[in-house]
């Protein structure tokens, strides 16, 4: 079955909606698929059915849901062709400062890479390291603009451990782990593609 295409960015009409909202219905119920593809293809479905439900009275709304929407019909993509499971290791500093600096917004925004971020984000693990209290996030790392823009937030961080001032030693670890494993990703992405 082919994948669902998305609309187009920009005002969206109802028709959009409705066509993109139907074909991630069937794709939902296609016994072929994965239970993961499957999955993100009903949160697409449901998204676009809140768009259409918004779509007269609240524009924003429209342009979150579309957000939400967009982000699980990628991870459907995803799931349908990937039979690697690419995975990234976020150091708990990093996760702190992350989501203490605003970088990784608290809901869906309606901007893709953002939207895709906290999906891959919010569909990460949690990991304790030791009696120490460290720990780490596991998340999907398959979402290639997901990872772009972690790695572009990424490099902010990294700039601002750089001085070395004001940074605790296990944000300036982390900095060095979350270079390795982004190297790391990128080499095993890249090694895959050839």
């Amino acid at each position: 079955m082919s994948t669902p295409t998305t609309p187009a960015p920009g005002p969206a009409t109802p028709g959009d909606l409705q066509t993109a909202r139907d074909k991630h219905r069937r794709s939902a119920a296609d016994e072929t698929l994965g239970p993961s593809a499957r999955r993100h293809h009903e949160h697409a479905a449901c998204g676009y059915d809140w768009a259409l439900q918004a779509i007269d009275t609240d524009p924003e709304a429209v342009h979150r849901h579309m957000g939400y929407a967009a982000a699980y019909a990628e991870q459907a993509r995803h799931h349908v062709v990937s039979s690697r499971r690419w995975t990234l290791v976020l150091p708990g500093p990093f996760c702190e400062w992350l989501t203490r600096s605003g970088q990784l917004p608290d809901d869906y925004t309606g901007d893709e890479a953002d939207d895709r971020l906290l999906l891959a984000y919010r569909a990460g693990i949690n990991h304790r390291i030791g009696p120490e209290g460290g720990w780490t996030r596991t998340i999907p790392a398959y979402d290639t603009l997901a990872m772009w823009r972690l790695t572009t937030i990424a490099t902010q961080f990294l700039d601002s451990c750089a001085t070395g001032t004001g940074h605790s030693s296990s944000e300036l670890r982390a900095a060095k782990a979350l270079t390795d494993h982004l190297a790391d990703l990128a080499h095993r992405q890249l090694n895959a593609a050839n």
